[in-house]
């Protein structure tokens, strides 16, 4: 899901099974499989954000929004889940600023780590992060009595946004994968099933 697609297989005998149920309304076949497989797809994504949740911890919502969901359409059949996204920012990974640097927390399977000088500060844009400012040995200062924060540009160090690791990166792992993985054909069985007997529940109500 990190690169590629996660995919899920309507099976050919379920296919089967529906024609059977609704012998001579075949034309709602692809009706229950859209809704089946949509939902699906929505409860994968959920999986995929808990399941991620479990091995690092920015919230659920920053691991959610790195989580896409293409759904099946009257006039596309296509449909699956897509992770994409760039490295988190350090801010997203419980960072807290203390006197020594900025402490983070990355995997929830370790303690807390200083990052030894790093500052949290929020840019002009309002972008919060965790920063590092560059080092090159030591600058004449421009005026000793004037803040760092109004010296010309020329005599600021840069400064650099810290990051760690990217969400795809963590869906890719392949315990975490299996664990997403182990969940969806199931949740697709179960929910070509439930749309099945909705549909049939409303042929009955009409009748």
């Amino acid at each position: 899901m990190g690169r590629q697609p996660l995919t899920v297989h309507v099976d050919r005998q379920s296919l089967l099974s529906m024609r059977t149920v609704l012998y001579g309304l075949t034309d709602a076949i692809p009706k229950i499989t859209q809704m089946a497989v949509n939902k699906t797809l929505t409860g994968v994504r959920t999986d995929a954000t808990n399941e991620v949740s479990k091995v690092v911890t920015p919230k659920k919502t920053t691991i959610r929004n790195a989580i896409a969901v293409k759904k099946m359409s009257a006039a596309d059949a296509s449909a699956y889940v897509r992770c994409a996204g760039r490295a988190l920012g350090l801010i997203h990974f419980a960072a807290r600023q203390t006197k020594q640097g900025v402490t983070v927390q990355v995997l929830r399977s370790e303690g807390r780590k200083l990052v030894k000088h790093a500052f949290i500060a929020a840019m002009k844009s309002g972008h919060k992060g965790v920063f590092w400012r560059q080092w090159s040995g030591v600058r004449k200062p421009y005026n000793p009595r004037r803040a760092y924060g109004r010296m010309p540009a020329s005599y600021r160090l840069p400064i650099t946004e810290l990051k760690s690791l990217a969400v795809p990166e963590v869906l890719g792992h392949p315990p975490t994968m299996a664990a997403v993985l182990k969940l969806a054909q199931p949740r697709l069985d179960k929910n070509m099933d439930d749309a099945l007997n909705y549909y049939i529940g409303k042929v009955k109500a009409a009748a």
